[in-house]
């Protein structure tokens, strides 16, 4: 826990140098990770203060050094889990489907907020196809990306 009375949430920081940061992220205002994927104007800061699981000390990570930010349920994982990175069929998620092509030709789809905040920001959250992942949503820095195709729309559960 936080000084702020609620719960740090588990990131992994995955940089573009290659380099990965565990840590906690006391600033981001919901624990609802679908709440953060329909909320129209969140965004977040170009430093990100992360509380490494290393040193407990507060790293100042900037966007512009990310690949993605990954909202973890641990930090751990589950090693022999093999994640589904693509939706089988059309996601019953609203919002706009998309696949995703980083820098480093790591694909991933998963559903993003239909609006403009993911044309105008920096970046934008992504939930993953796998809810038996243990990555929760993302951050994807646009700089970071390759490609970016909408592959569907859902308006209606």
């Amino acid at each position: 826990m936080a000084g702020t009375g609620k719960p740090s949430l588990k990131v992994v920081a995955r940089l573009r140098n290659g380099k990965v940061v565990k840590g906690f992220v006391d600033t981001i205002p919901a624990s609802d990770f679908n709440a953060l994927l329909q909320e129209p104007h969140f965004s977040l800061p170009r430093e990100i203060p992360l509380r490494s699981t290393d040193s407990n000390k507060t790293e100042f990570v900037t966007l512009d050094s990310l690949k993605a930010l990954f909202f973890v349920k641990t930090f751990e994982g589950t090693k022999e889990y093999k994640e589904m990175k693509f939706f089988e069929k059309n996601p019953a998620i609203k919002g706009l489907w998309v696949r995703v092509k980083f820098f480093d030709n790591e694909h991933i789809e998963g559903v993003v907020r239909n609006s403009i905040q993911y044309l105008v920001e920096p970046g934008f959250f992504l939930k993953p196809p796998d809810l038996q992942s243990n990555n929760e949503i993302l951050y994807v820095v646009k700089n970071s990306l390759a490609d970016f195709r909408v592959l569907g729309v859902s308006s209606e559960y």
